[in-house]
């Protein structure tokens, strides 16, 4: 296999033959977010607007205001910025649950990308009580998302690869559990090297050694599109992880 195709290679979602528990994400993220507010608002899902979009497409261009509130059903996605001569910096993952347009408001400063096949439900404004419950929850998911955005740039900034990736690891799995995904040391990460490569500010190559070095020192396994947290408390120390709390 070429060093291209290496580094393109899927690195992380479910084992063949793994029964798992039927999840709805979006309804448990925004009860995370805000308790009965998914039945406070009639989440009746597949009654709200809903359109899918293909893996590595746009959703939102740089510039482009979404104009609604929008949440990901399925799927994962990211803001980007792209640079003139191809260079491409993730500035935040989006996963299964997250709300991705906070409503109206001005143009978006990064384009939002589908990194995988991505359900989007677009959640209707509901009458009163249940809208301000749903304002208080999409508050609430922007407090943390402006959170994440801060250690983002810690991450890329500060810390050396080997802390990077525990940090990011460690705060997938939190964001992912608070969507009814994964567990304490198991959840699936449909990225590839590539894209690990544009989040974390390295090289495709770079990303496979500390990958390598991971594993060796006994802190992470990836077998196909799952990541396995062996020792939760070392990689914390490692990344000088503190997790975020919702509300």
């Amino acid at each position: 296999m070429s060093s291209a195709a290496r580094s393109g290679a899927m690195i992380a979602a479910s084992r063949p033959g793994r029964a798992r528990p039927i999840v709805d994400p979006l309804r448990c993220r925004l009860n995370a977010l805000m308790p009965g507010v998914a039945d406070a608002i009639g989440l009746g899902i597949r009654r709200m607007p809903m359109r899918t979009i293909r893996a590595r497409r746009e959703i939102l261009r740089d510039g482009e205001c979404p104009g609604t509130t929008l949440a990901i059903q399925s799927g994962w996605a990211a803001f980007a910025r792209h640079f003139h001569d191809g260079r491409r910096q993730i500035e935040h993952l989006l996963v299964p649950g997250d709300i991705v347009g906070l409503g109206p408001g001005g143009p978006l400063t990064a384009s939002l990308l589908a990194l995988t096949p991505v359900t989007l439900i677009e959640l209707d404004t509901p009458a009163a009580p249940a809208e301000s419950m749903l304002q208080e929850a999409v508050r609430r998911h922007a407090a943390l998302m402006l959170q994440h955005l801060f250690n983002a740039v810690a991450r890329v900034g500060r810390q050396s690869s080997l802390e990077r990736f525990a940090h990011l690891l460690l705060e997938l799995r939190d964001r992912l559990r608070l969507a009814g995904l994964g567990d304490g040391t198991r959840f699936e990460m449909p990225l590839t090297q590539e894209m690990l490569a544009d989040a974390l500010g390295l090289t495709s190559v770079h990303v496979n050694r500390t990958l390598q070095a991971m594993r060796q020192q006994g802190l992470v396994t990836l077998r196909e599109r799952e990541v396995g947290l062996i020792d939760v408390p070392a990689l914390s120390r490692l990344a000088d992880y503190q997790p975020l709390v919702v509300g």
